[in-house]
């Protein structure tokens, strides 16, 4: 591979991270809210480095010409030289420019079309229902500390109480109380069940990336069941469970109402 075809890669790469990051908000469904600047400072450099490399090149190649140029017209003076001095011309130098040498540099370069073919042609979107049904049956309980560092606040009674998945799981965990008797809303994505009558509200959490995704679902009863990654928000009641909590536990709530909605810009918590 040329320095020249390496340096379009990089810069095709480094538009499309531009693209996915500062110009839109498709890189949540890959990472954190909190990676853009990152990403944005990343697509930069590679933008910067590829100009770098094609006006180096650039340069390189104006110069090489250059130098041939000369080199022929030396070439043509030696052979005028020595028809006129009845002697045989010198031999042409050989070609030892690197700009025809191919070796393991050229091949792994391009690793670099992967990710832009990856983005450009699949652009994958963020994990549903098919990576929540290969998790665990049933999560662990939430760290509180993680889902709910700051103090909890009351549920109201009379309201609809809008909740996040964690902030849901960790009131059914530790604080049951808060709970009872409270209606709640829930927003995610449909997972199906292979119980009769139920099927799960899905959320993937993240720590940094979707690499480390997390599924926190929650039993939804009362209301048929949407297709499979539907996204919707789930009005309700929690289901109070019976005896002490088992070493994993998914939390469950009878639906008043089932309402269809968009992919959120943000589909992670």
């Amino acid at each position: 591979m040329s320095r020249q075809t390496q340096g379009a890669l990089l810069l095709i790469l480094g538009a499309v991270l531009l693209t996915v990051s500062a110009f839109s908000t498709m890189y949540l469904n890959y990472v954190k809210p909190g990676f853009r600047p990152f990403l944005i400072a990343a697509g930069a450099v590679l933008v910067v480095v590829a100009v770098a490399t094609l006006v180096e090149e650039r340069r390189r190649s104006v110069l090489a010409g250059r130098q041939a140029l000369l080199a022929n017209a030396r070439i043509a003076e030696d052979v005028h030289l020595a028809r006129l001095t009845g002697r045989e011309p010198a031999a042409p130098p050989q070609d030892r420019s690197p700009g025809h040498e191919h070796g393991e540099g050229g091949r792994v370069a391009w690793l670099l079309a992967a990710p832009v073919a990856v983005l450009l042609l699949i652009s994958p979107p963020s994990l549903g229902s098919y990576a929540a049904q290969r998790a665990e049956q049933a999560p662990p309980p939430p760290p509180p500390a993680v889902v709910d560092p700051e103090p909890v606040r009351p549920l109201k009674s009379d309201r609809v109480n809008v909740l996040t998945m964690g902030e849901f799981a960790d009131r059914a965990w530790y604080r049951p109380r808060s709970l009872a008797g409270k209606t709640v809303r829930l927003s995610g994505f449909v997972l199906p069940s292979a119980r009769k009558g139920e099927w799960y509200l899905a959320r993937m959490r993240i720590g940094c990336c979707a690499a480390d995704a997390m599924t926190m679902k929650v039993v939804v009863r009362g209301a048929p069941a949407p297709a499979a990654d539907t996204w919707v928000r789930v009005t309700g009641t929690w289901v109070p469970r019976e005896g002490p909590p088992p070493d994993t536990y998914v939390p469950e709530m009878t639906a008043s109402d089932v309402q269809r909605i968009s992919s959120p810009a943000e589909p992670y918590e």
